[in-house]
Formats: structure tokens, sequence, C-alpha cells
């Protein structure tokens, strides 16, 4: 029985650590050649720990089932940024509204990769060491790097947008927009449709004894109600 209340206490410890993260929708299908699902986002879910930010990519298709299809990421985390574009891969992809400061890039070939770029004013320069992994699925791509490097702290609000495309092309579907696309090689303006997101503490060690004292509690009633 005991065994039962540490397992129970483990699951909603991770279910209070899991409510932080944020699932952002995305329309299924507004990318429009059929047969293309890793280049289709589904959803996006951001979440954080006490260092480190990570953005799932769910995608209606596996992203290893061919090697070009490449996701990214741009990042407004303070005022002013490229409103002008390009984007740090020199693609026609802007952020009109905010500006993008910092620009993901990630690729399936080579066995997987991606680098971080901040914009100084003029210019994307690549950021070394920045901590970034990738991780893959059969139908996500996860990238995770520390919040420091991008200079957020704990309780900082940051905007974004995802993106899907190939070499050769633009933007292919974006998680902040429900425009269908094909293939193109069009600049695309995330403009206000962005995407808001909060960097939030982990509970802190009061929560989790409240949340252990009333999984004991019950617990125990239930043993008092079964042994009379």
């Amino acid at each position: 029985m005991k065994t039962t209340f540490w397992l129970s206490l483990a699951v909603s410890a991770a279910t209070v650590r899991g409510l932080a993260a944020s699932v952002y929708p995305d329309a299924t299908g507004d990318f429009t050649p059929s047969g293309f699902g890793y280049l289709d986002i589904t959803s996006v879910v951001v979440d954080n720990d006490a260092t480190t930010l990570s953005f799932r990519i769910n995608l209606a298709g596996n992203p290893l089932a061919v090697d070009w299809a490449k996701y990214l990421i741009g990042l407004d985390t303070v005022p002013g940024g490229n409103t002008t574009g390009p984007d740090g891969w020199g693609k026609p992809i802007t952020m009109s509204v905010g500006g993008m400061d910092y620009f993901i890039g990630s690729w399936m070939n080579f066995g997987t990769g991606a680098e971080l770029r901040v914009w100084d004013g003029s210019a994307w320069n690549l950021v070394p060491n920045p901590g970034l992994t990738v991780a893959t699925d059969a139908s996500s791509v996860t990238l995770a790097l520390p919040f420091s490097v991008l200079g957020l702290n704990i309780g900082d609000t940051f905007r974004f947008d995802v993106y899907t495309t190939s070499d050769g092309n633009s933007v292919l579907d974006a998680a902040g927009s429900t425009t269908p696309l094909g293939w193109n090689n069009d600049p695309y303006d995330s403009g206000a449709n962005v995407l808001t997101y909060t960097l939030v503490p982990e509970p802190g060690l009061g929560a989790l004894l409240l949340l252990g004292g009333a999984l004991w509690q019950g617990w125990r009633r239930r043993q008092v109600g079964r042994s009379t």
C-alpha cells in the first residue's frame, strides 16, 4: 500500500510540474500539399524548469521521414530587434511587430542539429556553445536550451513564432497562423500573429509538501476505513 502512496505522490508531483507547460494548437492541414505531414505543425508545447526552456513542435508526420525538413523559432525577448528580416539563415522571415532578437534553426540531416543566432542591430551572429539540444520522435521535434543564453529570467515574458521550412523555401507552416501555405519562397511576416510565454518558477518545496500531506491524509483515511 505504501508503494501505491509513493507512486501517487510521484505522479501528482509530475502533474503539478506539467501544469506549467503551455500548449499552442495549430490547424492541421494548413500546409496544403498532401503527404508532407512533417512540415505541418499540429501544436507547440512550451515548458521550462529552473534553468531550461523547451519547445516541443508536434507534427502531422515523422520529422525523420526525410532529411531536408527544417524547424525554426523566432524569439522577441526585448524591445527592438530585427523588424524587417531576413531571419538568421537569410530566409525572408520577419517579425515586424516587436522584432526578432534570437533565431533558432534546426535540421534533420547529418544526425540532426541546431544553432542559435542573436541580432546585434545590424547582423545575425552565431552564439557559441548555447547548450541547445535536439530530440525527435515519430511526430515531434523538441528544441531546448538554457533560457539564460536568451537573457531571460524566471518571470520574464517573451513572444515567439515557430516555422517549418526546407532548402529553397520560405515558411511552409507557422504556429502563429492558420493561413494555408504551399511550396513558396515568399516573404513571411509573423506580424501580430505571435505567441506569448512567461517563464514560471518550479513548484516550491512548500507546494510539494502540501501535496504530499494531502495525499497522505487521503491514504490514511482509506486504510482506516478498510480496517473498520
